[in-house]
């Protein structure tokens, strides 16, 4: 059901005049002189480029920002008419509740039940409500079965949910989440919003969505807000409106347009890199985590120059078998073949050479303390010439936007520029294998763009690319083979177009169809 917009609306949040500077840059404000207003009971799309500036200020609403950073803000941001600075310490945290882009940020324990727990009891819950209000939580967001669990043994998009059920223990008055469907399967993600949506539609909750990827929302969402690369507010309106009459901002802005991927063109021409050579073998391979089964006698062999997506619901071991393909896990039987070695033949320093992995967390492989150090710091472990890494490394800044940020710490950046810088790391030379997480999570439409520009470049010159990615946009585009894994086994291995055409599977792997297709379905078209 969309949600129709409030008649009795009063601000609950009111933003005046709004600035806010990191230390080491005063005189380029992140947000500059931004004013608005938060209606109680609406669902807002709060939009903007990578690195605009958009977590900033949804971290500033809740007043975490600037107590917890080193940063400069001046302008008065209100909650239900009074300044945030006026109440309490704690209060205005549990009143408007943030799940954050990076959900282990939030975890303070190791299993879900102590986590939520422990959140209660900060909150000085009555214990005698604990159990009840713990156990409508994990219904809410489908976590009862994992309850128990160690939080560290989650996927990505479970430890989202358990970030979600936290913050909903509180029972806030709003609600902002920060790109909470990046790392969901792209059912759970549908299922997740509507979950969202209802909650606001009977709860009366004010609800801000940090997103890029705003269709799934846009039935729900009263508003959006837009904030640009300059720092500023540029849209403020009913989301019709404001994408009718400044679309061609959007564009330029380098944010995505609902339906933008399916409306631009089919499947790219990708010709097949000219190669019958296999390059990685996996035979027989079963993984187990404790005594739990994760893989289970997966059998997959990937070819020089391929492009090759492996997509599954959340917890089917994607991002598992990633890191047994990269050597960062071992298998409990079987083998994976890598250039004709075994990968336990390989040393470590020529295996890190010829393959290249980024994580699900870019935050999992920053060492160093200036993004310059981070690009330079494998080049110089090969003893590289100083002015080719300088080169190199000017030319990766400028290729991923992340020239203004040269000097800055790799964990300061916002998680859109981390996720850049992430891909960017592994570039340095042009590797045998490159296995991606999640690569575009937190990109806009731009820098997505330039991702796979120079992710296929690299194929042209013969890497082999591998993609874990819940993006079904992204894999209908540009992948020439998809892998599907559903509960740990090999579901399928075929073309993209074929997996689309196999209804039965795409519903079981909770996947769903590329936008393109939607629309043909929508049509009435056959597929």
């Amino acid at each position: 059901m969309k949600n129709q917009h409030p008649d009795d609306r009063h601000p609950i949040i009111r933003v005046e005049d709004l600035v806010f500077a990191y230390e080491k840059n005063h005189e380029k404000p992140l947000i500059d002189h931004v004013s608005f207003t938060l209606e109680e009971g609406e669902l807002t799309l709060l939009m903007g480029a990578s690195g605009s500036g958009k977590s900033t200020l949804a971290l500033s609403l809740n007043g975490l920002y600037p107590e917890v950073v080193e940063g400069f803000q001046k302008g008065n941001i209100f909650f239900r008419g009074v300044p945030l600075e006026n109440y309490e310490k704690g209060v205005v945290n549990q009143h408007i509740g943030i799940v954050f882009q990076d959900p282990e940020s939030q975890f303070c324990m190791v299993t879900v039940e102590n986590e939520l727990a422990f959140t209660m009891e900060n909150c000085s819950i009555p214990r005698s409500e604990m159990k009840k209000r713990m156990d409508d939580v994990l219904k809410i967001t489908g976590l009862t079965n994992m309850k128990k669990r160690a939080i560290h043994e989650l996927s990505g998009g479970q430890k989202q949910k358990v970030a979600l059920a936290s913050v909903l223990l509180l029972e806030p008055d709003v609600l902002i989440l920060d790109e909470p469907t990046a790392n969901l399967d792209p059912v759970s993600s549908l299922e997740f919003i509507e979950l969202v949506a209802e909650l606001q539609r009977k709860t009366r909750l004010t609800v801000v969505v940090i997103e890029h990827q705003l269709d799934d929302w846009l039935p729900f969402a009263h508003r959006i807000l837009a904030l640009g690369k300059n720092g500023r507010l540029f849209a403020d309106g009913k989301p019709k409106d404001v994408l009718t009459k400044q679309a061609d901002q959007f564009k330029s802005e380098g944010i995505y347009l609902p339906c933008e991927k399916a409306s631009v063109q089919s499947p790219i021409a990708n010709d097949p890199y000219d190669s019958h050579e296999a390059i990685l073998q996996i035979e027989n391979l079963t993984f187990n985590r404790k005594e739990k089964k994760i893989l289970t006698e997966l059998n997959v062999s990937l070819r020089k120059g391929e492009f090759i997506a492996i997509v599954g619901e959340n917890g089917a071991g994607k991002s598992t078998l990633l890191q047994v393909m990269a050597g960062l896990l071992s298998p409990k039987q079987g083998k994976v073949i890598f250039l004709g070695q075994t990968l336990d033949e390989w040393t470590e320093g020529d295996l890190r050479r010829a393959m290249g992995f980024v994580f699900q967390n870019p935050e999992h492989q920053f060492i160093t303390d200036t993004v310059a150090d981070e690009l330079a710091f494998g080049m110089k472990l090969n003893d590289q010439n100083p002015s080719d890494i300088e080169n190199k490394v000017a030319e990766l800044l400028h290729h991923f936007q992340l020239e203004n940020h040269r000097w800055h710490n790799p964990f300061s950046l916002s998680g859109g520029q981390k996720r850049r810088l992430s891909v960017a790391t592994m570039l340095d030379e042009t590797p045998e294998l490159l296995l991606f997480d999640e690569p575009t999570f937190g990109q806009d439409a731009h820098t997505t763009t330039e991702l796979m520009k120079i992710i296929l470049d690299l194929k042209a010159k013969g890497t082999t690319i591998v993609f874990v990615t819940h993006d079904m946009n992204l894999v209908d585009m540009y992948s020439e083979r998809v892998i599907v894994l559903d509960e740990g086994r090999l579901a399928f291995q075929g073309t993209p177009a074929e997996l689309w055409s196999d209804h039965e599977l795409v519903y079981r792997a909770r996947l769903r169809l590329p936008h393109r297709l939607q629309k043909q379905v929508k049509a009435g078209e056959v597929i």
